[in-house]
């Protein structure tokens, strides 16, 4: 899965982490702790995910929030927890 975004607010979070369900988007939501709320999709996802994150952002639906776009891979079978 690819890191799409990290914000400190669980809210701004969740809200569009419900729009790409909203999308049929399938993604993960980690709660880094002091790192942020992390929000991951797959690849094949990460372009039409990130026309959402923009849309929600220039809708001022989100805007405490870092876009990655560094296309980080993060691998979760291999994460404990």
């Amino acid at each position: 899965m690819i890191l799409l975004a990290t914000f400190s607010s669980e809210l701004e979070a969740e809200l569009l982490a419900s729009k790409l369900k909203s999308a049929a988007i399938d993604y993960k939501l980690q709660d880094g702790q002091a790192d942020g709320y992390k929000l991951f999709v797959f690849e094949d996802d990460l372009e039409e995910a990130r026309e959402i994150y923009n849309a929600a952002a220039f809708e001022g639906d989100i805007g405490d929030s870092k876009f990655d776009d560094d296309d980080a891979d993060i691998n979760f079978d291999e994460m404990e927890g």
